[in-house]
C-alpha cells in the first residue's frame, strides 16, 4: 500500500488526507497542537461562498470550481448537516462602487440583484441597502468538517507532534519530529504560514495575515437573521445560539491578543449592517478570536509538487525544457496559501495533489494546475515564465 505523511491538521491537511485516503493510500496526519483545526480552521464558523470577479481568469475559474467541489464534498460526507447549512448570502451594495460592481456581476453570472425591501425579506431583518443574492452560499463549521474528513480508517492522526525536518532517503521521505521519525512514500506540507520551516520549501513565498473575528450571543432581534450578510465584513445567522462578525485584515501582524481596536472595527461593521441588532447585544457575551490566514503574492494557493530550488538556481533550465526534465522533488507536495478562501480552495487543491501523486486525470485544467504550483515564483524569478505556465 502506498503511504503518505500530511503535515498540518487544518482544512488543507484534513482535506488532503481525505483525498489521498479515498484512493487507498495509508495516511499519517501530523498536527503539532493538541487537536486538529486549532489554527485558522479553528474559527467557529466560516462563510461558504464564491468570491466572484468581473474578469474571466484562472482565479475566477478556481473559485467557481472550488466552490462546486466543496459543495459536492460536503453532501457526500456522513452527517454532513452537522457541518454546514446552505442558507444563502446577501452581498450588500454598501456604497456606490460596490453597487456598480454588483450590477455587472449580476449580469455576468445571472444572479438576482435584490432591492432593499427584497434583501430585507431574504435576510429576515431590515437592511439599509439591497445587494447580490447567492442562493447556494451559506456557512460551515471548520472544526466539524476537519473531524469528518479525518475519520477514514486509513488515516492515523498524531497530535502534539511537531515536524522539525524533512529528509529524503532514496525513494522514501522521513519526517523527523523530536524523538519520533515517520517514513512514507510521499509528504504533503499543509502547515500554512510555516511551510518555509523546511529547507526544501525555503523558496516558497507566503505572507501571514492576522484576522480577528468576534462572536456574540443571539438576541430577540438577531435571531430573525436567515442568511449570511456581507458588506466589507460578514455577519452570520445564529448558529448554536451565537453569531459571528468579522473579520479584520492585517498582513504580517503577529499579535495574538484580541484587541479592542479590532473589536470596534467589527462592531462598527455590524452597526452598518444593522444598528438595531448592534444596540441589542449583551456586551457581556462578546468574545473575540485571532487567527492567521496564509496568503501569496498573486492571491492563488500553493498546490502541487515541489521542484528542487537549489538545482534550479545552480543550473537554470532552458526556456524550452520539457516539464518532465525539471528537477522535481519526487513525492514532496504543498497545499497552503489559501488566504480567506480556504474552505473552497483547499479541498480542490487536495484533490489536485491526489491526482498528481497517483498519475490520475486532473479534475482541473493543466493551465490552472500550473498556476498553482508552489515553485512558480522561483521559476518566474529565473526568467522561466513559459515553463511555469505549462508544468502539466
Amino acid at each position: 500500500m502506498k503511504t503518505a505523511i500530511v503535515i498540518g491538521g487544518g482544512i488543507a491537511g484534513c482535506s488532503t488526507a481525505y483525498s489521498l485516503a479515498k484512493r487507498g493510500i495509508h495516511v499519517t496526519l501530523i498536527e503539532r497542537r493538541a487537536a486538529l483545526a486549532t489554527g485558522a480552521s479553528g474559527n467557529p464558523l466560516a462563510a461558504l461562498y464564491p468570491k466572484l470577479g468581473l474578469s474571466k481568469n484562472l482565479a475566477d475559474m478556481l473559485t467557481l470550481q472550488g466552490f462546486a467541489f466543496t459543495r459536492e464534498l460536503l453532501q457526500s460526507l456522513p452527517n454532513a448537516s452537522q457541518c454546514y447549512e446552505i442558507c444563502g448570502q446577501i452581498q450588500l451594495g454598501f456604497n456606490a462602487r460596490e453597487s456598480a460592481k454588483q450590477l455587472l456581476l449580476a449580469e455576468r453570472y445571472g444572479l438576482p440583484l435584490l432591492n432593499t425591501k427584497e434583501a430585507s425579506e431574504k435576510a429576515g431583518i431590515a437592511l439599509n441597502s439591497g445587494g447580490l443574492f447567492l442562493a447556494d452560499a451559506g456557512w460551515l463549521k471548520p472544526t466539524a468538517l476537519c473531524a469528518a474528513l479525518s475519520k477514514l480508517s486509513n488515516i492515523v492522526i498524531h497530535c502534539n507532534t511537531n515536524s522539525l525536518q524533512l529528509v529524503q532517503n532514496n525513494n522514501q521521505w522521513q519526517v523527523l519530529a523530536g524523538k519520533d521519525t515517520f517514513e512514507a512514500d510521499m509528504v504533503v506540507i499543509c502547515n500554512a504560514n510555516d511551510v518555509r520551516q523546511f529547507a526544501q520549501c525555503a523558496c516558497v513565498e507566503i505572507t501571514p495575515v492576522r484576522g480577528q473575528l468576534n462572536t456574540f450571543k443571539h438576541t430577540q432581534e438577531s435571531i430573525a437573521i436567515q442568511t449570511m450578510i456581507c458588506s466589507d465584513h460578514y455577519l452570520s445567522p445564529a448558529v448554536d445560539g451565537w453569531h459571528v462578525i468579522g473579520t479584520t485584515y492585517a498582513p504580517n501582524d503577529t499579535n495574538a491578543t484580541v484587541r479592542e481596536v479590532d473589536t470596534r472595527e467589527n462592531m462598527n461593521a455590524l452597526r452598518v449592517i444593522s444598528a438595531k441588532i448592534h444596540q441589542s447585544i449583551d456586551m457581556q457575551t462578546l468574545n473575540g478570536r485571532v487567527a492567521w490566514r496564509s496568503q501569496t503574492r498573486d492571491y492563488m494557493p500553493l498546490a502541487g509538487q515541489m521542484i528542487d530550488a537549489e538545482k534550479l538556481r545552480a543550473k537554470p533550465p532552458r526556456y524550452n525544457t520539457q516539464p518532465a526534465d525539471l528537477p522535481w522533488l519526487n513525492g514532496l507536495f504543498i497545499n497552503a496559501g489559501h488566504g480567506s478562501k480556504g474552505m473552497i480552495t483547499a479541498p480542490i487543491c487536495a484533490e489536485l495533489i491526489a491526482d498528481l501523486s497517483t498519475n490520475s486525470l486532473l479534475k482541473m485544467s493543466a493551465e490552472l494546475a500550473s498556476k498553482l504550483n508552489p515553485t512558480r515564483f522561483l521559476l518566474r524569478e529565473l526568467g522561466l515564465k513559459q515553463i511555469a505556465n505549462k508544468l502539466y
